[in-house]
Protein backbone atom coordinates (compact mmCIF):
# COMPACT_ATOMS: atom_id res chain seq x y z
CA UNK A 1 0.00 0.00 0.00
CA UNK A 2 2.63 2.09 0.79
CA UNK A 3 4.68 1.61 -2.11
CA UNK A 4 1.64 2.35 -4.50
CA UNK A 5 0.83 5.22 -3.14
CA UNK A 6 4.75 6.38 -3.02
CA UNK A 7 4.71 5.33 -6.50
CA UNK A 8 1.29 7.16 -7.60
CA UNK A 9 2.61 10.53 -5.47
CA UNK A 10 6.20 10.30 -7.54
CA UNK A 11 4.57 9.85 -11.18
CA UNK A 12 1.70 13.19 -10.39
CA UNK A 13 4.85 14.74 -9.41
CA UNK A 14 6.62 14.18 -12.81
CA UNK A 15 3.34 14.83 -14.58
CA UNK A 16 3.41 18.03 -12.76
CA UNK A 17 7.06 19.15 -13.67
CA UNK A 18 7.04 17.92 -17.02
CA UNK A 19 3.68 19.82 -17.77
CA UNK A 20 4.90 23.09 -16.12
CA UNK A 21 8.35 22.48 -18.11
CA UNK A 22 6.30 22.21 -21.19
CA UNK A 23 4.13 25.11 -20.67
CA UNK A 24 7.20 27.30 -20.03
CA UNK A 25 8.65 26.16 -23.25
CA UNK A 26 5.49 27.15 -25.38
CA UNK A 27 5.76 30.28 -23.79
CA UNK A 28 9.50 31.05 -24.30
CA UNK A 29 8.75 29.89 -27.99
CA UNK A 30 4.95 32.09 -28.25
CA UNK A 31 7.40 35.19 -26.92
CA UNK A 32 10.04 35.22 -30.13
CA UNK A 33 7.23 34.22 -32.59
CA UNK A 34 5.14 36.30 -34.11
CA UNK A 35 1.30 36.64 -33.25
CA UNK A 36 -1.58 36.26 -35.51
CA UNK A 37 -2.27 40.56 -34.39
CA UNK A 38 0.43 42.98 -35.29
CA UNK A 39 1.42 45.67 -32.60
CA UNK A 40 -1.18 47.65 -30.47
CA UNK A 41 -1.02 51.60 -29.75
CA UNK A 42 2.64 52.23 -27.69
CA UNK A 43 3.57 48.54 -28.62
CA UNK A 44 6.78 47.67 -30.10
CA UNK A 45 6.65 46.81 -34.11
CA UNK A 46 6.01 43.32 -34.96
CA UNK A 47 8.32 41.66 -37.80
CA UNK A 48 6.71 39.40 -40.63
CA UNK A 49 3.48 41.01 -39.93
CA UNK A 50 1.47 44.60 -40.83
CA UNK A 51 1.44 46.14 -38.24
CA UNK A 52 -2.20 47.98 -38.35
CA UNK A 53 -2.06 51.80 -36.96
CA UNK A 54 -4.68 54.54 -36.40
CA UNK A 55 -2.29 56.74 -36.33
CA UNK A 56 1.21 58.16 -37.44
CA UNK A 57 4.22 56.12 -36.97
CA UNK A 58 7.48 58.40 -36.58
CA UNK A 59 11.41 57.32 -36.31
CA UNK A 60 13.10 60.46 -35.20
CA UNK A 61 16.88 60.43 -34.47
CA UNK A 62 18.66 63.48 -32.72
CA UNK A 63 21.89 62.63 -33.69
CA UNK A 64 23.23 65.31 -36.34
CA UNK A 65 24.13 63.51 -39.66
CA UNK A 66 22.95 60.15 -38.84
CA UNK A 67 20.10 58.74 -40.73
CA UNK A 68 17.23 57.81 -38.87
CA UNK A 69 15.92 54.99 -40.61
CA UNK A 70 17.04 52.45 -43.76
CA UNK A 71 15.09 49.45 -45.15
CA UNK A 72 17.13 47.19 -47.21
CA UNK A 73 15.95 44.25 -49.83
CA UNK A 74 17.31 41.20 -51.26
CA UNK A 75 17.27 40.43 -55.04
CA UNK A 76 14.40 42.68 -56.76
CA UNK A 77 12.89 43.36 -53.92
CA UNK A 78 11.93 47.07 -53.28
CA UNK A 79 14.00 48.95 -50.77
CA UNK A 80 11.12 50.59 -49.45
CA UNK A 81 7.63 51.32 -51.25
CA UNK A 82 4.96 54.06 -50.17
CA UNK A 83 1.10 53.65 -51.33
CA UNK A 84 -1.32 55.61 -50.69
CA UNK A 85 -5.01 55.70 -51.77
CA UNK A 86 -5.67 58.82 -52.42
CA UNK A 87 -2.65 60.82 -51.50
CA UNK A 88 0.86 61.14 -52.16
CA UNK A 89 3.10 57.73 -52.03
CA UNK A 90 6.28 58.58 -51.29
CA UNK A 91 6.91 62.21 -49.93
CA UNK A 92 10.50 63.19 -49.23
CA UNK A 93 11.97 66.85 -48.35
CA UNK A 94 15.19 68.96 -47.05
CA UNK A 95 14.26 71.37 -45.38
CA UNK A 96 16.86 74.10 -45.24
CA UNK A 97 17.08 76.02 -48.27
CA UNK A 98 17.88 79.24 -46.90
CA UNK A 99 22.15 78.18 -47.71
CA UNK A 100 22.42 76.34 -50.62
CA UNK A 101 26.57 77.23 -50.74
CA UNK A 102 26.91 75.21 -47.65
CA UNK A 103 24.31 73.09 -47.81
CA UNK A 104 25.14 71.26 -50.85
CA UNK A 105 22.66 67.96 -49.97
CA UNK A 106 19.70 69.65 -49.89
CA UNK A 107 17.46 67.37 -52.31
CA UNK A 108 13.98 66.04 -51.34
CA UNK A 109 14.33 62.67 -52.97
CA UNK A 110 17.59 61.11 -54.87
CA UNK A 111 17.40 58.25 -56.60
CA UNK A 112 20.48 56.47 -57.38
CA UNK A 113 21.21 53.46 -60.11
CA UNK A 114 24.53 52.22 -59.27
CA UNK A 115 27.22 53.63 -57.55
CA UNK A 116 26.52 56.43 -54.78
CA UNK A 117 29.72 57.94 -55.89
CA UNK A 118 28.36 59.23 -58.71
CA UNK A 119 26.29 61.85 -56.88
CA UNK A 120 27.03 65.65 -57.96
CA UNK A 121 28.84 67.00 -54.97
CA UNK A 122 26.45 69.91 -55.09
CA UNK A 123 22.61 68.72 -55.38
CA UNK A 124 21.24 71.86 -53.13
CA UNK A 125 17.64 73.31 -53.77
CA UNK A 126 17.08 70.18 -55.96
CA UNK A 127 13.34 68.69 -55.53
CA UNK A 128 14.14 65.22 -57.32
CA UNK A 129 17.53 64.37 -58.21
CA UNK A 130 18.39 61.19 -60.31
CA UNK A 131 21.77 59.36 -61.17
CA UNK A 132 22.89 56.71 -63.17
CA UNK A 133 26.23 55.06 -64.33
CA UNK A 134 27.04 55.24 -68.32
CA UNK A 135 24.99 52.00 -69.64
CA UNK A 136 27.82 49.03 -69.96
CA UNK A 137 26.34 47.78 -73.02
CA UNK A 138 25.61 49.27 -76.32
CA UNK A 139 21.71 49.13 -77.35
CA UNK A 140 20.80 50.47 -73.29
CA UNK A 141 20.41 53.86 -72.40
CA UNK A 142 21.11 54.86 -69.24
CA UNK A 143 18.77 57.90 -67.43
CA UNK A 144 19.11 59.61 -64.09
CA UNK A 145 15.44 60.19 -64.48
CA UNK A 146 12.91 58.23 -66.74
CA UNK A 147 9.23 59.69 -67.17
CA UNK A 148 6.45 57.79 -68.98
CA UNK A 149 3.26 58.40 -69.80
CA UNK A 150 0.19 57.99 -72.25
CA UNK A 151 0.43 62.14 -72.07
CA UNK A 152 3.64 63.54 -71.48
CA UNK A 153 6.45 61.56 -69.74
CA UNK A 154 7.85 64.72 -67.94
CA UNK A 155 6.77 68.56 -67.38
CA UNK A 156 8.12 71.32 -66.28
CA UNK A 157 7.34 74.74 -65.35
CA UNK A 158 8.95 78.21 -64.19
CA UNK A 159 11.24 81.27 -66.08
CA UNK A 160 12.64 78.01 -67.83
CA UNK A 161 10.38 74.52 -67.83
CA UNK A 162 13.34 72.31 -68.73
CA UNK A 163 17.02 73.27 -68.69
CA UNK A 164 19.53 70.56 -70.37
CA UNK A 165 23.42 70.83 -70.32
CA UNK A 166 25.26 68.46 -71.84
CA UNK A 167 27.01 67.22 -75.43
CA UNK A 168 23.33 67.03 -76.38
CA UNK A 169 21.72 69.83 -74.22
CA UNK A 170 17.80 68.52 -75.36
CA UNK A 171 17.42 65.40 -77.64
CA UNK A 172 14.04 64.94 -78.94
CA UNK A 173 13.16 61.87 -81.18
CA UNK A 174 9.90 60.41 -82.65
CA UNK A 175 9.62 56.99 -83.60
CA UNK A 176 6.37 56.98 -84.90
CA UNK A 177 4.71 57.95 -88.62
CA UNK A 178 4.71 61.94 -89.23
CA UNK A 179 5.80 62.12 -85.26
CA UNK A 180 7.47 65.47 -84.38
CA UNK A 181 10.95 65.05 -82.36
CA UNK A 182 10.73 68.13 -80.74
CA UNK A 183 7.37 71.27 -80.75
CA UNK A 184 8.35 74.15 -80.10
CA UNK A 185 5.27 76.62 -79.65
CA UNK A 186 4.16 80.61 -78.62
CA UNK A 187 0.99 81.04 -77.28
CA UNK A 188 1.08 84.61 -77.47
CA UNK A 189 1.83 86.25 -81.21
CA UNK A 190 4.63 88.51 -79.83
CA UNK A 191 6.42 85.56 -78.40
CA UNK A 192 8.85 82.98 -80.28
CA UNK A 193 8.04 79.54 -80.89
CA UNK A 194 11.83 79.03 -81.63
CA UNK A 195 15.05 80.87 -80.86
CA UNK A 196 18.28 79.83 -81.57
CA UNK A 197 20.94 81.55 -80.49
CA UNK A 198 24.41 80.50 -82.14
CA UNK A 199 24.98 78.06 -85.13
CA UNK A 200 22.02 76.24 -86.74
CA UNK A 201 21.95 72.57 -88.81
CA UNK A 202 19.08 71.88 -90.76
CA UNK A 203 19.35 68.18 -92.81
CA UNK A 204 17.27 69.38 -95.51
CA UNK A 205 19.72 71.97 -96.58
CA UNK A 206 22.84 72.28 -98.76
CA UNK A 207 24.72 73.59 -101.79
CA UNK A 208 23.96 71.78 -105.26
CA UNK A 209 26.36 72.38 -108.25
CA UNK A 210 25.06 74.33 -111.43
CA UNK A 211 27.74 72.49 -114.26
CA UNK A 212 29.05 74.53 -116.90
CA UNK A 213 26.97 75.78 -120.31
CA UNK A 214 23.65 74.48 -118.15
CA UNK A 215 20.78 76.58 -116.76
CA UNK A 216 19.25 73.97 -114.17
CA UNK A 217 20.24 71.02 -111.44
CA UNK A 218 18.31 68.56 -109.83
CA UNK A 219 18.65 68.09 -106.28
CA UNK A 220 17.24 64.34 -105.12
CA UNK A 221 15.78 64.59 -101.30
CA UNK A 222 13.81 62.29 -99.88
CA UNK A 223 9.82 63.22 -98.82
CA UNK A 224 9.96 66.08 -101.09
CA UNK A 225 6.88 66.70 -102.53
CA UNK A 226 4.69 69.25 -104.60
CA UNK A 227 3.74 70.37 -102.09
CA UNK A 228 7.39 71.34 -99.84
CA UNK A 229 9.08 74.82 -99.86
CA UNK A 230 12.32 75.32 -101.73
CA UNK A 231 14.42 78.43 -101.42
CA UNK A 232 17.46 79.03 -103.43
CA UNK A 233 20.03 81.46 -104.25
CA UNK A 234 23.52 81.90 -105.84
CA UNK A 235 26.48 80.78 -103.64
CA UNK A 236 28.43 82.12 -106.26
CA UNK A 237 28.65 86.04 -107.99
CA UNK A 238 27.79 85.69 -111.69
CA UNK A 239 26.93 88.60 -113.40
CA UNK A 240 23.37 88.65 -114.79
CA UNK A 241 22.55 85.10 -113.67
CA UNK A 242 19.72 84.49 -110.94
CA UNK A 243 17.74 81.91 -109.60
CA UNK A 244 14.89 81.70 -111.46
CA UNK A 245 12.87 79.26 -109.81
CA UNK A 246 13.15 75.54 -107.07
CA UNK A 247 10.45 73.55 -108.08
CA UNK A 248 10.13 70.56 -106.02
CA UNK A 249 8.39 67.08 -106.82
CA UNK A 250 8.11 63.46 -105.49
CA UNK A 251 11.64 62.75 -104.14
CA UNK A 252 13.32 65.48 -105.98
CA UNK A 253 13.22 69.48 -107.14
CA UNK A 254 15.04 71.38 -109.89
CA UNK A 255 16.88 74.52 -109.44
CA UNK A 256 16.43 76.55 -112.76
CA UNK A 257 18.64 79.66 -113.19
CA UNK A 258 17.42 82.84 -115.79
CA UNK A 259 20.41 81.56 -118.43
CA UNK A 260 23.17 79.49 -118.82
CA UNK A 261 26.53 79.77 -117.08
CA UNK A 262 29.63 79.98 -118.61
CA UNK A 263 31.65 77.85 -115.39
CA UNK A 264 29.86 75.33 -112.54
CA UNK A 265 28.46 77.14 -110.04
CA UNK A 266 27.12 76.57 -106.95
CA UNK A 267 23.41 77.46 -105.48
CA UNK A 268 22.44 76.97 -102.01
CA UNK A 269 19.30 76.16 -100.92
CA UNK A 270 16.95 74.89 -98.00
CA UNK A 271 13.92 73.03 -98.24
CA UNK A 272 10.73 72.82 -95.20
CA UNK A 273 7.64 71.41 -94.96
CA UNK A 274 4.44 73.53 -95.70
CA UNK A 275 2.91 75.09 -92.52
CA UNK A 276 -0.44 75.14 -94.67
CA UNK A 277 -0.92 71.19 -95.11
CA UNK A 278 2.34 69.72 -93.84
CA UNK A 279 2.90 68.54 -96.85
CA UNK A 280 6.77 67.57 -98.17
Amino acid sequence: MTDTVQDGTLRTRRSLLTAAAGGAAALAVSAIKPGAAAAGVDEPVLQDVNNATAALTSISNATVDVDSFAANATGEGTGAAGNSSAGIGVFGRSADATDPTTNTRNAGVVGVAGSTGNINTNIALTGVYGVSDIEPESGFTAAGVWGESGDFGVIGSGFGGVLGDGVLGVFGVSSEVDGIGVLAAADEPSGFGLLVDGRAVFSRSGRATVNSGSKKEVVNLAGCTGATLVFAVLAQNRDGRYVRAAVPESGKFTIYLNANVGSNTKVSWIAFSNPSNFGG
